[in-house]
């Protein structure tokens, strides 16, 4: 049996450049034109297939480019089958220039009438291009793909087809031929099918079949909708298939070799499996594999979920490989996950080396701590690759796995411990030390000493493990940083809790002691953490300059503040590229019509934000109905309080905190962000608190009005617009700029 005749596109065949047409021999419905360009997703639920109407037997789909050579071989394979001609149908899809392939084609029509041979000529090149074109054109209820360049056994297709069910794809024997013609069943494919001869098997046993196109056949329907993914040199096999297990509920059935369903593979120097560890292959094509799978992950779950990210660390090695022959092109790598905003990437691929520097610090990503973030930003600032010692803080800290594109590329070796999570109290401090020296102990014993220790204080903890290491190991190298001072609270009153008599007291004692250091005065954990790290570190880091005199006004010894002196850098808080502010795209729809604020952070109705609240209750209703002020805040409900209070509701969006990187993205939404200064005027001489949200502002684009104390780190920044703190009418002021410059007025 033959197939019946379909509508002849011989009049409707398209005259753009871009679209493929269809040999004229041959009659295909026109419908099949336009298949292949559409990606319409299928019902997740059901599986359930477009392309109505499928025939019995088995399209095969052959892509060919420049194939004169060597295609002959493929469709002789094909002739020989044991299948019945009239339940099978070969689609060869001509991508490329022209050659003699056509020729081919037409004198193995003329020797083969009864295969039915369908061409598709595409007048660009590509091979995802020639699959989707082929798939689309597939008319038979199941699909194999079969290279121009190999070829199959006679029983292959029936044994196939017969293997095959509406959710089960078959899959025959690989056997590769080398150029000298030497055969082999040694490879990848065969080596984790082989163990599952004669069963059907989940995904997630055999995750090979979620990785090539053959040898294999599946129901048509399951992936009329799918495309392999246009653009990419290699590996969108892995993404096709992979896609294919995320969105059907599909198993696997390997045909037992006796049952001589053989791909002849032709192993060629362009192969994927003989391919040389350059940058562009083994770095830059796998991670556009990568990067497509990241974006199908978000669709997965359970064993699919697992099966992506399996495919995804398979891809990785080769860039694991690739940078233990060139470790020095690890910032290269760096760069190319970044440009692809990746936020999944098996980061331990990049990675895995002995790292020479150690990061202490409380907090860290994935937590959803400000500290965390900071201290992630000055890893990756840094660029080398560490390992880390952080506390357990998912008892009080969200996790936020986007965080980890921050460091992730620099992080070797991560540890979480499971301390006590307290900012202030001495046992928790103590308890994080004593059990982060063990750990290093542990970890010098089999890699060695480490060369350099970056701690951070926000959470004092950080500093004091940091501190015995130092003592432990004196040539390490110690860089300790105060985002603020601890000692004093913003109203310049002293905190902390007392230290307690133990055995790891008496070893600082008696290690500033043997140094001829200063041992700190009193008790108070705060000015140990300070003052330890004055006399131990190597380089002390402040944010800025005021910071840094407020803290040394309060310093206990004059010899220490000029010991400090003489080791002080003031580094502001990193800024990151502007591609992380388009990696956590978020949806938030704004008026156009409308000027539109934004603030992040906590609110306080008797500080900085509440001038801005009050200037839109006072200002005209033409400016005030232009006016909306977004707060993302722990706590909305009190803001939309005292919007409700001055009767301003509908003039302010209030919201919860949204994740960082999503934070990122939004600052480049809107008109103008609001940052304000902490009020320290009658308890500082100067303010010496620079806002965190400053660094990320920055990096945003978007002009920032800032509500400062004269004299603030924040008040010497560049800003788009300045108030003062508590200064109701210039803050009103700035908001009728606002609203005049975006109607064109200034």
């Amino acid at each position: 049996m033959t197939d019946g005749p379909l509508p002849s596109v011989a009049a409707q065949r398209p005259t753009e450049p871009d679209r493929p047409w269809m040999d004229p021999a041959v009659e295909i419905h026109p419908a099949l034109l336009d298949q292949w360009q559409q990606a319409v997703l299928a019902e997740p639920e059901t599986g359930s297939p477009s392309g109505e109407g499928l025939r019995p037997g088995i399209s095969v789909v052959m892509p060919s480019y420049r194939g004169e050579a060597h295609i002959g071989r493929a469709l002789a394979s094909l002739a020989a089958q044991t299948l019945d001609p009239a339940l099978f149908e070969v689609i060869v899809v001509l991508n490329g220039p022209p050659d003699g392939t056509r020729a081919v084609l037409d004198r193995f029509r003329a020797e083969h009438p009864r295969v039915t041979l369908r061409v598709v000529q595409l007048a660009e090149a590509g091979a995802s291009l020639a699959y989707n074109a082929g798939i689309a054109a597939a008319s038979r209820e199941y699909t194999a793909i079969i290279d121009d360049d190999d070829w199959v056994s006679p029983a292959y297709l029936k044994v196939l087809l017969d293997s095959a069910g509406p959710r089960l794809i078959s899959m025959g024997t690989m056997i590769d031929v080398a150029p000298d013609g030497t055969r082999s069943t040694d490879n990848y494919i065969n080596n984790v099918v082989a163990p599952h001869a004669g069963k059907r098997v989940r995904p997630l046993e055999l995750r090979i079949g979620a990785s090539s196109n053959a040898p294999k056949a599946v129901a048509t329907n399951l992936i009329k909708d799918l495309t392999f993914p246009v653009g990419m040199a290699s590996g969108m096999d892995v993404v096709f298939w992979a896609t294919l297990v995320v969105r059907s509920n599909v198993e696997f059935y390997a045909c037992p070799p006796e049952a001589g369903a053989a791909y002849y593979r032709s192993l060629r120097d362009e192969s994927v499996s003989r391919q040389a560890l350059t940058f562009d292959f083994s770095v830059r094509q796998r991670l556009d594999v990568i990067a497509e799978l990241d974006r199908l992950l978000p669709q997965a779950f359970g064993e699919s979920r697992e099966l992506v990210q399996g495919r995804m660390r398979s891809q990785a090695y080769f860039i694991e490989a690739y940078l233990a022959e060139h470790p020095e092109d690890h910032g290269r790598v760096v760069e190319e996950v970044d440009r692809r905003a990746i936020l999944n990437m098996p980061y331990w691929y990049m990675t895995r080396v002995t790292a020479r520097g150690l990061v202490v610090a409380f907090a860290f990503a994935p937590y959803a701590d400000t500290s965390a973030v900071v201290m992630a930003k000055r890893v990756r600032a840094r660029g080398e690759i560490v390992d880390v010692i952080q506390n357990d803080m998912g008892r009080v800290r969200e996790v936020d796995e986007s965080l980890r594109v921050l460091a992730g590329p620099f992080v070797s070796r991560s540890t979480a411990l499971q301390t006590p999570t307290h900012f202030a109290a001495w046992t928790s401090m103590e308890k994080f030390a004593v059990e982060g020296m063990k750990h290093i102990r542990r970890r010098e014993r089999t890699h060695g000493r480490y060369s350099w220790v970056y701690s951070r204080a926000q959470f004092a903890a950080s500093h004091f493990l940091a501190a015995a290491h130092k003592l432990h190991n004196p040539k390490v190298t110690w860089i300790a940083e105060f985002s603020d001072p601890l000692l004093r609270d913003v109203q310049d009153q002293e905190r902390g809790s007392k230290v307690l008599p133990s055995r790891f007291v008496n070893r600082l004692r008696a290690g500033l002691r043997e140094r001829g250091l200063p041992v700190p005065p009193g008790d108070n954990c705060f000015r140990w953490c300070e003052e330890i790290a004055y006399a131990l570190a190597d380089q002390l880091v402040f944010t800025n300059v005021n910071q840094f005199e407020y803290m040394m006004s309060y310093c206990s010894d004059p010899k220490l503040v000029e010991l400090v002196r003489s080791k002080a850098v003031i580094s502001p808080q990193p800024t990151l590229g502007p591609e992380f502010y388009q990696m956590g795209q978020r949806s938030y729809p704004l008026d156009p019509e409308l000027v539109h604020l934004a603030y992040f952070g906590n609110f306080y109705a008797t500080r900085g934000l509440d001038d801005v609240l009050v200037a839109v209750q006072l200002a005209p209703e033409e400016i005030r109905s232009r006016l909306r002020v977004h707060v993302f805040t722990s706590k909305p409900e009190v803001l939309a309080g005292r919007a409700e209070e001055l009767g301003i509701a509908d003039n302010i969006v209030a919201g919860p905190y949204v994740r960082f990187l999503e934070f990122l993205n939004m600052t480049t939404k809107f008109d103008c962000l609001i940052v304000n200064d902490a009020v320290t005027e009658g308890s500082h001489a100067l303010n010496p608190y620079l806002p965190s949200k400053w660094s990320d502002y920055k990096g945003s684009g978007t002009p920032v009005w800032g509500l400062i104390e004269e004299g603030s780190p924040l008040s010497h920044e560049v800003l788009g617009f300045v108030s003062p703190v508590g200064d109701v009418a210039s803050a009103g002021e700035v908001l009728a700029q606002l609203v005049q410059k975006k109607a064109g007025r200034l």
